[in-house]
């Protein structure tokens, strides 16, 4: 197994219940064991005799309402206060000793976020009333026409109806329905939109549930006010003041909450002791355990075994620790080195290898940076790039997969330094620009190899040289693996009889450019690795017509090789595409004038457009290179589908706590 891929060891643990709690405190601190679900063992007779699931499900929601509602508080006093949210979210470093001092005074914070929480709710009630005037003021605007009170029902005889009707209706049928049965009936409309009439109806009160039932009939809708009383104008006079008043309520709440923002930083605290209070019981739901005594059972790194083990040992806990056994579901742990460690995080995005398989990132670290730095192969940049993420590494605390990525661009951006000097291009040709534009003079900075602008053909044929050479490393990988797990002849057969037939193909092709005597020896190189896929290529398969078909489907598997070379030719692509996009935007500020305009020209749309250019041509260089990884490369022997090793830790979302020697 390749050293990356930590080895990992099945540790079975029984204590007694009094050291429970602390044994489950220092796993946490360690951070060092997955501990297992081991329910499934309950389904077995003589488990469930004598033992029965631990830990308290009621107390880990209790504490996620708890989380939750202390989350909430946080947003508030992020949202009414001065709070600016950083370019990247990171956890501050506390010592240990302070976040002990801070929890300490829980109930004090608890009871701060009791009196945030109280506001917080007094705002939700006073948005809601503003939602409801403004609810009313939207009905009644319609109705601006109207001059009798809107609590006006009628005189003795008479009834009076507020209603709307679909602008869509026909009003004079309607009014002619409603007018047939009735003289003494009285219609007026309001105002209208593109979507309602709004209407008044007066009739006889002995009339008007007919002249009420032929109108719903043709749409139509009565709008009582309830609560309203006096006229339109009167009313929207009393909502638009109690919609200032109640907005001035909200900003002097919020004031309040504002003012309560030097206590967040004390809630992020308790919020994490919570989240660790948590998963603390919520771990232990994957023990067992009988009236006295506990049984654990976890996945451990075998560089912590000893750690582990001591700890064990101090608590007089009775453990058993062993090789993961055949069929176990095996977390993996990846460890590289420092230089590709970053370029995990592309391995990461497409899937962790299997616990037998292998980790190519310490492999492709290599070739991910060169591919990326031919792709974008810009001298300039490459600073830029390279600079920018040295700066946030050092301003900000990144962890995890942030990290990860900006190591890798710093990484790539040096690497593009590299080929950009290699090939000539500093922000395109920005120094030759500049010089015959601002000082009318030809200055040259040239390419310390070659200019591809001006020799494609030869960085197309670098590119797929490198392609294939990249393509053997997989291969070789694969052959690796084959002869490992006992089937030299599938190495033999299935991976070195491509390498004759590339090699022998690139030599018989192209081989007289170096000199005529290599063409015949790979002419014969080739035949020999055609010869050994036709022979070889159904040996698993029966029968004759088997073998024969197996075999003539090894030898056209030749176009899948052939694609897979020509997909590098994709270096030479966006390493053209820099370079034209670049000198486009040069172009552009070179034409505006010279001397002094033309320089403020160059600098003003030199910053904007090699920005753009240097935008989509990392996020292209990021992807291709990624892709020649992902299809390419592990296309030839990667085995997938291992899941991430995730131990019992202090996995908290504010504070990362260190020891006090440490900060």
């Amino acid at each position: 197994m390749p050293v990356s891929i930590v080895k990992m060891g099945k540790i079975d643990v029984i204590g007694l219940d009094t050291v429970k709690s602390d044994l489950i405190a220092k796993l946490m601190d360690m951070g060092a064991v997955q501990i297992t679900d081991q329910s499934s063992k309950l389904t077995d007779e003589k488990w469930a005799a004598v033992s029965d699931k631990d830990g308290d499900d009621e107390r880990a929601t209790a504490l996620d309402a708890e989380i939750s509602r202390i989350n909430t508080a946080i947003d508030a006093l992020k949202t009414y206060s001065d709070y600016k949210s950083p370019l990247f979210i990171t956890r501050r470093a506390v010592k240990k000793s302070d976040f002990t001092e801070v929890i300490s005074n829980r109930a004090q914070i608890a009871d701060n976020i009791n009196d945030i929480m109280k506001l917080n709710d007094k705002l939700h009630v006073l948005r809601e009333k503003i939602n409801k005037n403004n609810t009313d003021l939207m009905a009644i605007t319609p109705w601006e026409g109207y001059d009798l009170p809107l609590d006006a029902t009628g005189t003795l005889h008479t009834a009076i109806d507020l209603g709307i009707v679909p602008a869509a209706a026909d009003m004079d049928g309607l009014i002619r329905a409603i007018s047939e049965d009735s003289e003494c009936i009285f219609t007026r409309e309001i105002s209208r939109d593109k979507d309602m009439v709004y209407m008044i109806v007066i009739s006889m009160k002995d009339e008007r549930e007919k002249i009420m039932e032929i109108m719903k009939q043709r749409g139509y809708t009565p709008m009582p006010f309830k609560g309203m009383s006096g006229t339109v104008a009167d009313n929207k006079q009393r909502i638009a003041e109690n919609i200032e008043s109640l907005q001035k309520q909200v900003m002097e709440v919020q004031g309040e909450i504002a003012a309560k923002a030097h206590m967040r930083t004390d809630m992020e605290c308790l919020q994490d002791q919570l989240i660790m209070e948590r998963d603390s019981e919520r771990i232990r739901t994957n023990l067992l355990k009988t009236k006295r005594t506990f049984c654990l059972s976890g996945w451990v790194p075998e560089p912590c075994s000893k750690s582990v083990e001591a700890l064990l040992e101090e608590k007089g806990c009775y453990y058993e620790y062993r090789d993961p056994e055949e069929g176990e579901e095996v977390p993996v742990l990846t460890h590289n080195n420092a230089f590709s460690t970053p370029f995990s995080a592309v391995t990461d995005m497409y899937s962790l290898p299997d616990y037998k398989g292998f980790d190519p990132t310490d492999i492709f670290s290599i070739f991910y940076a060169v591919f990326f730095g031919i792709m974008l192969s810009d001298a300039g940049y490459g600073m830029v790039l390279a600079i920018i993420c040295f700066v946030l590494l050092k301003k900000f605390d990144l962890e995890g997969m942030t990290y990860k990525m900006i190591k890798m661009f710093m990484i790539c951006g040096i690497f593009t330094v590299f080929w950009g000097v290699m090939f000539g291009g500093f922000f395109g040709d920005l120094i030759q620009t500049w010089g015959s534009t601002v000082f009318n003079k030809d200055i040259t900075i040239p390419a310390v190899w070659f200019d591809p602008m001006e020799d494609p053909t030869k960085l197309l044929i670098f590119s797929l040289l490198l392609g294939v050479v990249h393509l053997f490393v997989g291969m070789g990988i694969n052959a690796y693996m084959l002869i490992k797990r006992g089937h030299p002849m599938d190495a033999v057969c299935d991976v070195f009889s491509w390498y004759l037939v590339i090699v022998g193909a690139g030599l018989w092709i192209g081989g007289s450019a170096i000199s005529a005597a290599l063409v015949t020896p790979g002419k014969y190189l080739f035949i020999a690795g055609i010869a050994i896929l036709l022979l070889t290529g159904g040996r698993k398969k029966k029968g004759i017509i088997g073998k024969v078909t197996g075999g003539l489907s090894a030898v056209y598997s030749i176009t899948g090789y052939i694609s897979d070379i020509l997909s590098y030719a994709r270096l030479l692509a966006l390493g053209l595409a820099t370079g034209v996009i670049a000198s486009v935007v040069n172009l552009l500020g070179s034409m505006i004038g010279t001397g002094i305009k033309g320089a403020i020209a160059l600098i003003l749309i030199g910053i904007i457009g090699h920005i753009f250019s240097m935008a989509i041509n990392v996020l292209g260089a990021f992807v291709h290179s990624s892709r020649l990884q992902y299809v390419e490369f592990f296309g030839k022997f990667y085995e997938d589908g291992g899941e991430p090793f995730k131990p019992f830790c202090k996995d908290t979302k504010y504070v990362r706590l260190v020891n006090d020697i440490n900060k």
